[in-house]
């Protein structure tokens, strides 16, 4: 039986670590180019990754989502539901001003755009119905900016609304774009 040559170990060796590198991206496409496109409201921060460059770390308000959206599975409270599981699909439905809001929360995907995320703990305010803050994971907490410019976008909210647009495929999300909407009452002051 014939050994192959040197060569040819030396490739088949180094294909394996090759298609893991060239596999990585391909999710993140895959929702971008297959996925719903929803606008959502968020919060920025600004922080650096020293090996990325600058980022906007986003909170997105459908983190907090009613605890009364949430379908139990084999009966009971929704409380009960949300505290029983920790993963949940969370449906997106178009509100007011055409921001998405969650319309429902169900242990399985039922309906595009759905987001997958894990209960982090239930909270309430007085006078307020009682919350599920959301986890929905990396991809939906930082969004990479030219270097030097996440402080700017930070500013400039202040004086104005901060939205994302996010393409959204089998729970699983990727942010494309992050803009500025300032409010007509500002506009008006100029």
């Amino acid at each position: 039986m014939n050994n192959p040559p040197a060569k040819w170990k030396f490739a088949l060796a180094a294909l394996p670590p090759l298609l893991i590198l060239l596999a990585l991206p391909l999710k993140p496409l895959l929702i971008s180019a297959l996925g719903t496109e929803v606008t959502l409201a968020v919060r920025p921060v600004d922080p650096r990754d020293l090996f990325r460059g600058d980022y906007v770390a986003l909170s997105f308000e459908i983190e907090s989502v009613p605890v009364a959206l949430f379908q139990p599975e084999r009966g009971g409270t929704p409380e009960q539901a949300a505290k029983r599981r920790s993963e949940w699909y969370v449906t997106l439905a178009p509100g007011p001003e055409g921001l998405w809001i969650p319309e429902r929360v169900t242990p399985k995907l039922k309906r595009e755009p759905a987001l997958k995320g894990r209960v982090k703990y239930l909270g309430q305010t007085i006078g307020s119905p009682q919350k599920a803050e959301m986890d929905y994971g990396t991809n939906m907490r930082r969004y990479y900016v030219r270097e030097n410019t996440g402080r700017a976008l930070e500013q400039a909210t202040q004086n104005g609304k901060l939205l994302a647009k996010v393409r959204i495929w089998h729970g699983e999300a990727v942010i494309q774009s992050v803009q500025i909407v300032v409010p007509k009452s500002n506009e008006e002051k100029k």
